[in-house]
């Protein structure tokens, strides 16, 4: 009788002892995990494909408006103050407030000094900063008037420092 339940622990712990081996062998030749991160990829670059979609069908309808001569002339006018021939094109200032006669308009241009290298953003696509023409008054070395941006202040320490560098994960 002892024996026998001695027999019968022995094929019970073999049993649970088999039964756990195979799940670790299931688990190292079926990742389940595996599946589950290509499932959350798959469904990423779906997303990303449907994006794309929506873009090329933009792209498109942006391609057959410019295929028109009135939308050319339309985004000539708008963007680089051309005019066709025998027309004359005119910039009409804003009101001053309050004004006096003899006082310069606040919003004129001309006081502003010339734009800093930094500020390549502001300035119009295809210019550089000694000669930026400014779509809004066509005058050369003037960015419609806004003021460069201000640098961004140094992080401290060696996180910051880190953080700083790898800003172009974001």
């Amino acid at each position: 009788m002892r024996r026998r339940s001695r027999e019968a622990r022995r094929s019970a712990f073999m049993l649970a002892g088999g039964a756990l081996l195979s799940l670790i062998i299931l688990g190292a030749w079926f990742p389940a995990n595996a599946l589950f991160h290509q499932r959350s990829n798959l469904a990423t670059a779906n997303a990303s494909l449907s994006e794309l979609h929506q873009q090329d069908a933009a792209l498109a309808q942006a391609r057959k408006d410019l295929s028109s001569s009135a939308e050319i002339a339309r985004i000539a006018r708008e963007q680089y103050q051309l005019v066709n021939p025998g027309q004359q094109a005119y910039e009409v200032l804003p009101p001053t407030r309050a004004s006096k006669a003899g006082t310069t308009y606040a919003g004129d241009p001309a006081l502003k000094g010339p734009v800093a290298p930094s500020s390549a953003s502001v300035l119009p696509p295809g210019s550089d900063s000694g000669t930026a023409q400014s779509a809004s008054t066509g005058r050369t070395g003037i960015a419609h008037g806004t003021p460069p941006p201000q640098p961004a202040a140094q992080p401290r320490g060696f996180v910051g420092r880190v953080l700083s560098s790898l800003e172009f994960w974001r």
